[in-house]
């Protein structure tokens, strides 16, 4: 029952939210790579500080909700080795000798 509870409550939810953290986390890889390109692009074609500022701001939102994202996959890689190393350290009930 242990083991079930600890697969359940830590194992199951780590290993979900490692995938959806971290598929989130590619979408938003990609997403700072365009704006990054954009960034880029605004500063070597302009010259008005406001234009560039303004894509600098776009940049560092994606630079913040990737971040976000993978503390979160993170965490979740955390909970779900705790649950492991849980799952390996409960000692084995010995059946009783007839």
């Amino acid at each position: 029952m242990r083991y079930l509870l600890l697969i359940l409550l830590t194992v199951i939810p780590g290993i979900a939210g490692i995938i959806v953290f971290g598929y989130f986390a590619l979408i938003d890889w990609n997403a700072l790579q365009q704006a990054y390109q954009r960034f880029a692009e605004t500063i070597r074609d302009s010259s008005d500080l406001q234009v560039v500022l303004i894509a600098e701001a776009q940049q560092n939102i994606h630079r913040l909700n990737l971040f976000a994202e993978g503390v979160w996959a993170l965490l979740s890689a955390i909970l779900a080795a705790i649950g492991l190393h849980g799952t390996c350290t409960i000692p084995q009930r010995r059946r009783a000798r007839k």
